[in-house]
């Protein structure tokens, strides 16, 4: 794996950055997670009524790290019981997926969603569309985090080849990821979500595609000076100049940057690093995107797709 991690002067990681944990912290440990019962947020604007709500407290007692989690617990109309990851309720985030979801409820009723497995499971709670995949194969997962992801997903799926697609469409060009969507002949409409939170998932798809993501990571700490946490970013994303994307943590921000100028993945094509196109790639149109751009929602134009 040639995937690059940048560190700064101090790391620390929490909620949404979780994902980056298993990559930092020594890989002897094991994850304990403690679990405690949460009330079920009111009003609740899902697809699918809410069994459970729970936070997940992950501890590694020998590196002393710690993180937490928000687990949803919902049953489908055929009776089967899932779960999601989801934000804080009540944060910009968990407002960003609320509204997604009003979204997706007035798109067709047939209509696909692509998007990476938890993404997938938030579609789900929130609007009843059906996704590509819910849930990863063990092999998406370096083999001391497997038994985390395994908790964290809700499961494996048995087959590797849903999500391995998945990942080399994403990491493909968009004229030939479109084409071969199109000798899938999937006749129904099609939607690709692309979000902030799928860069975490990066080894993941690297691991899936056979490819090397073309992305490097640094995590700039909370100073005390927001200008000059800024100007940081942009001078480190600046030594390669094709382009950068700053996402804020608890208590940093993690500052991705392109490593190479052309032949991009479709996949980050479609996100808002300061290098993208103001319009999307041909036969994609731009339905939704969230205040902060970290969810966007495209509506794929091919032939057998369109009304």
């Amino acid at each position: 794996m040639r995937f690059r991690w940048v560190f700064g002067a101090s790391l620390l990681l929490a909620g949404a950055a979780m994902l980056l944990s298993v990559f930092f912290w020594p890989p002897q440990n094991r994850w304990q997670i403690e679990r405690f019962p949460l009330p079920i947020p009111k009003g609740l604007m899902s697809h699918y009524p809410a069994t459970a709500f729970e936070r997940w407290q992950l501890h590694q007692p020998e590196s002393g790290g710690q993180l937490t989690e928000q687990v949803i617990f919902y049953r489908q109309a055929d009776g089967h019981l899932r779960q999601a990851l989801l934000p804080v309720p009540g944060s910009s985030q968990w407002q960003n997926w609320v509204e997604l979801g009003r979204v997706l409820q007035s798109v067709e009723d047939n209509a696909l969603v692509l998007a990476w497995w938890d993404d997938s499971q938030r579609v789900d709670f929130f609007s009843g569309r059906e996704t590509w995949i819910t849930q990863p194969p063990a092999s998406a997962f370096a083999k001391r985090t497997r038994d985390l992801w395994r908790q964290l997903s809700g499961g494996f799926h048995s087959d590797a080849e849903p999500l391995s697609t998945l990942a080399r469409w994403w990491m493909s060009t968009p004229a030939r990821a479109l084409a071969d969507i199109r000798q899938q002949h999937i006749k129904r409409p099609i939607y690709w979500l692309a979000t902030g939170q799928s860069l975490l998932h990066s080894n993941e798809i690297e691991r899936l595609a056979g490819s090397t993501v073309p992305l490097e990571v640094r995590i700039f700490p909370d100073t005390g000076n927001l200008h000059g946490q800024i100007a940081a970013v942009q001078r480190w994303a600046q030594e390669t100049g094709h382009g950068y994307m700053p996402q804020k943590v608890p208590g940093s921000i993690a500052a991705w940057r392109i490593t190479r100028k052309t032949g991009l993945p479709f996949w980050l094509q479609l996100l808002p690093f300061s290098s993208s196109p103001k319009n999307p790639p041909a036969n994609l149109e731009r339905v939704f995107s969230s205040a902060d751009r970290n969810l966007i929602l495209y509506r794929v134009k091919l032939p057998q797709n369109l009304p």
